[in-house]
């Protein structure tokens, strides 16, 4: 029986173990995920699938109109929008596309300032 020699790394040091060398193998699985094993395949852990997007899109839009001297109107409208997506895979335009429908919030405000001619 022959038995494998476990390598120590010493605590507080830079010195990392690098995955898949010194008697570790590590494989991707159906999900994405991967599996690494040591110790003859008596360890083994499972590291989640790191890849994801986050699809972000944030805009507003103001108009002013000052119908008098000092008395403007301020109509404020903006938005918010967000999603996530657990399957990491390359940005194009459709990435973008699914930015623009995605779920979110939308602010609305409305600020009147009327000059007092007050003497």
């Amino acid at each position: 029986m022959t038995r494998r020699s476990r390598v120590v790394i010493p605590p507080r040091s830079f010195a990392l173990r690098e995955y898949g060398t010194g008697g570790t193998t590590i494989a991707r699985d159906t999900a994405g995920d991967y599996i690494v094993t040591d110790n003859g395949g008596a360890d083994t852990v499972a590291i989640r699938n790191p890849d994801f997007n986050v699809l972000s899109f944030r805009s507003n839009a103001v108009l002013r109109w000052e119908w008098r001297a000092g008395s403007t109107l301020f109509l404020v409208w903006a938005q918010d929008r967000g999603a996530a997506d657990a399957r990491g895979r390359l940005v194009g335009f459709r990435e973008l596309w699914d930015s623009f429908v995605a779920e979110g919030d939308n602010f609305f405000a409305v600020k009147v300032s009327y000059w007092l001619p007050i003497r």
